[in-house]
């Protein structure tokens, strides 16, 4: 082999030495090339699972935020439809306690009324009984005014009785108010044993004798109309 053809020979070598490393280079290069692009496209599908599965919890959040509003609402709906009735009784209820003043305004109004005039009273009925000289007995004609002091009575029971009884001016002043007392008890005596009057209802006191009036002269009329019990039947003025 002459050395021209040697060193060509060991060109050609040389040149398929090198590209051979070239090729090699090259895939190399391009195996790196693809893992790291493998490693950036796994990179990118896991951020974007990542971010899936966010958009899927955002999603569920809102879907779960939506059912409570629309509950709220509901309940809020509700709530006003109470608040609605709850005014409807309140106003009853106010025009109701309105109503229950006015009526006590009115009660009180007529009980002190009622109060204020409690030690105002008319006369019903006026009667006068008549007795013997020194005597304490009911005569018979007695009977038919003490019948009218009972129907008047009876008429109204708030109404009560009065009675005074006197004497004529003769005799003592002790004698005379204790005779005046005994008529006095055989009236109320009548009044509550024979017609049921009751007791409280009745007042009565004895008077002692009457004193005559100065310049009117004593006789048998004058002393015999003093020889009395006088009955006064009042009842409150409403």
């Amino acid at each position: 082999m002459n050395r021209p053809r040697a060193a060509l020979i060991a060109c050609a070598a040389t040149v398929l030495l090198s590209a051979c490393a070239t090729k090699g280079f090259v895939r190399e290069q391009v195996g790196s090339t693809e893992t790291r692009l493998s490693q950036k496209v796994d990179t990118q599908e896991t951020k974007l699972n990542t971010q899936e599965t966010k958009l899927n919890e955002t999603s569920n959040r809102t879907a779960a935020n939506t059912q409570a509003i629309e509950t709220t609402e509901q309940r809020v709906q509700g709530l006003d439809g109470r608040v609605g009735e709850v005014s409807a009784l309140a106003a009853d209820a106010k025009r109701e306690a309105t109503t229950v003043a006015s009526a006590q305004r009115e009660a009180e109004t007529a009980f002190n009324q009622k109060l204020a005039n409690r030690n105002k009273y008319a006369v019903v009925e006026t009667k006068t009984i008549y007795f013997d000289f020194n005597k304490a007995d009911l005569r018979d004609e007695g009977f038919s005014e003490l019948a009218d002091v009972v129907k008047a009575l009876e008429a109204d029971p708030n109404a009560i009785v009065e009675l005074q009884g006197f004497a004529d001016p003769r005799g003592s002043d002790h004698y005379n108010l204790q005779l005046t007392r005994e008529r006095v008890d055989t009236v109320v005596r009548y009044l509550v044993q024979k017609h049921g009057v009751d007791l409280r209802r009745v007042h009565a006191v004895g008077m002692g004798k009457e004193t005559p009036e100065r310049g009117v002269k004593q006789n048998k009329e004058t002393l015999a109309k003093a020889r009395r019990v006088d009955l006064r039947v009042v009842a409150p003025q409403s």
